[in-house]
């Protein structure tokens, strides 16, 4: 992730301009530039040991991934050092991709969450002919960038901020989707790696429904009564305990949360 392109969401912000998509170094933008020379990535967890610890969900006796927290930390360059008023406008840019409440304002469904995307490196060349994984957290700012000004500056100024992710898992950038159809109703879904994502279920409606439409996965049935639709109508389902921006089992009719739909047991959910 160190030596390749990122960018966050919120104001399109990219990191690492002074590199190509390949990780080589762009002459012209070596002064022009937000690098990112550090990272740090902490995972934590919650271990369900009793019933108490099932307050916020979860299955008793499992632990559960519960956020991401991310620490980046580089520098803010300018094209000359003489030219403090170039280093002032990428300083302010930082702070306005990057502040709290200005993400939440301009993405408030999202909590303030967008897209942080980068690459890594891999020796799998057949999944990933680049050799490269394109990789994605949704995530927020902790806080305010802390930027640190020195009289020395020479033209760069040391950076460091904290993304905080809902979701704690890193995704590839591109999803992996199956449609299906009445007169093809089950196919397996393409696994890319060994870190489980959000299973999600896109229903599209030609008219009514079964009343016990079934999904099964494992040997396990969750059951939805679709008798009351109309055709256009769409039920997504997805099954997870911190899906995308921190969603997760949940079960919405065009949009509109719709629980009253699922009949299986309140704990029939797909893992």
């Amino acid at each position: 992730m160190l030596r390749y392109p990122a960018t966050f969401g919120h104001n399109s912000f990219a990191f690492n301009e002074h590199l190509d998509s390949a990780g080589a170094i762009l002459l012209a933008n070596v002064h022009s530039t937000v690098t990112i020379d550090e990272r740090e990535v902490n995972t934590g967890y919650r271990d369900l040991r009793d019933p108490y610890h099932l307050t916020t969900g979860g299955a008793l006796g499992r632990s559960h991934k519960n956020f991401t927290s991310i620490r980046l930390g580089g520098r803010i360059e300018a094209p000359d050092a003489t030219q403090p008023a170039s280093l002032s406008d990428r300083e302010r840019a930082l702070l306005a991709a990057f502040d709290p409440a200005l993400c939440y304002r301009d993405s408030p469904t999202t909590e303030g969450a967008y897209a942080f995307d980068f690459t890594e490196q891999t020796t799998d060349t057949t999944t990933y002919p680049t050799g490269l994984i394109a990789l994605r957290y949704y995530c927020r700012p902790a806080e305010k960038p802390r930027i640190r000004e020195s009289i020395a500056e020479g033209g760069s100024k040391p950076y460091a901020l904290s993304l905080i992710a809902g979701d704690p898992r890193a995704y590839e950038q591109t999803e992996t989707t199956l449609s299906l159809t009445p007169a093809a109703a089950s196919g397996n879904v393409v696994n890319r790696g060994t870190v489980p994502s959000a299973l999600r279920a896109t229903i599209t409606m030609a008219g009514a429904g079964n009343a016990a439409f079934t999904i099964t996965r494992a040997g396990v049935a969750f059951i939805l009564n679709l008798s009351g639709m109309v055709a256009s109508d769409v039920v997504v389902v997805t099954f997870e305990t911190c899906g995308p921006y921190g969603e997760g089992k949940i079960i919405t009719k065009n949009g509109t949360r719709a629980f009253s739909l699922k009949t299986s047991s309140p704990s029939t959910w797909l893992d």
